[in-house]
């Protein structure tokens, strides 16, 4: 069984076929180049830093069904990821999942889904629904789709990746964070009473209310994945999102929620998305997104925790 001192092992998926962000296949390569091996090393964790997951080139592609594009690769690649999830949480291993678009949520989700028979909850960070589906995308980008390809909804292709079931029970999802959500995604929110804490509830109903569904999200279930877009942060911080967001969790906000679950949650992996190193300003987006890993992960890692280390090798 895993626990807060169980080895984490890093995938990292360069997959920017999901969306037409370019630049977001950067990100993981990026984040080894920053030092998230040394410094989630350095807090504590024991490291396995496994192959990266071949994507092929977007020019050596065709895009197929306009309201799916690029569905034969993603699906390839997320059926690799979910493969190699499934065997890390088997062999009593945490997971982190380096991306990459959004997309790449998919097959972490459903691999770490197969290997705990579906006793697993997600909490979900994003400005964004990702709710749609085949039928009522208005891009065809299938970083739009793949929460609700867990759940069982949209096209079957993308619902039955890695094995034909639901890999997420809907009520084991919390999403936070949510600011821009499309009409078709807030229906099926409504009609299937879908739990979200969205920009506006942090701001009108503060952290208490979201504390409290976290915890009851924990008490049920044994294990839980978190997925972090960093679209869901104030683009002051995060501008190197793929999609910067002037109405974004303020540092304060994000680094107290993900600090919690960390400390009162048991994730059994993390995916974090959509960094585009190539709109990165002196590394601050990678930098708090290794901080954010770290918390999620269960130890703290921060420019306080730097400030003691240097002090300490100086004295």
């Amino acid at each position: 069984m895993t626990d807060r001192n169980s080895p984490i092992s890093i995938i990292s998926v360069p997959l920017d076929l999901g969306a037409e962000n370019l630049g977001v296949d950067k990100g993981p390569e990026a984040f080894k180049k920053q030092g998230i091996v040394s410094k989630l090393s350095g807090v504590g964790f024991e490291i396995t830093l496994l192959n990266d997951i071949f994507v092929k080139p977007r020019n050596e592609l065709e895009i197929g069904n306009p309201k799916l594009a690029y569905l034969d690769e993603i699906i390839r690649v997320n059926e690799e990821v979910a493969s190699m999830v499934d065997e890390q949480i088997k062999n009593n291993h945490r997971v982190l999942v380096l991306g990459g678009d959004h997309s790449i949520n998919l097959g972490a989700m459903s691999g770490a889904s197969v290997a705990l028979n579906g006793d697993i909850g997600l909490i979900y960070f994003d400005a964004h629904g990702d709710m749609n589906t085949d039928e009522t995308t208005l891009t065809g980008n299938i970083h739009g789709m793949h929460l609700a390809s867990l759940m069982g909804f949209g096209a079957k292709s993308l619902t039955e990746v890695y094995r034909p079931q639901d890999k997420l029970n809907k009520h084991n999802l919390l999403h936070i964070g949510g600011s821009d959500f499309d009409e078709a995604e807030w229906q099926l929110v409504k009609k299937e009473q879908l739990n979200l804490f969205s920009l506006f509830d942090i701001l009108t109903k503060s952290l208490g209310p979201l504390i409290k569904k976290i915890d009851e999200l924990a008490a049920r279930l044994p294990n839980i994945w978190v997925s972090l877009d960093l679209d869901s942060i104030d683009r002051i911080y995060a501008p190197a999102a793929a999609m910067p967001n002037a109405k974004g969790l303020m540092y304060r906000e994000i680094a107290t929620i993900t600090e919690y679950i960390g400390q009162h949650c048991k994730v059994i992996g993390v995916d974090i998305v959509e960094y585009n190193p190539l709109q990165d300003e002196q590394n601050k987006t990678a930098e708090l997104g290794i901080e954010l890993v770290a918390k999620l992960l269960g130890k703290n890692y921060s420019w306080y925790t730097n400030y003691l280390e240097h002090n300490k090798a100086k004295s």
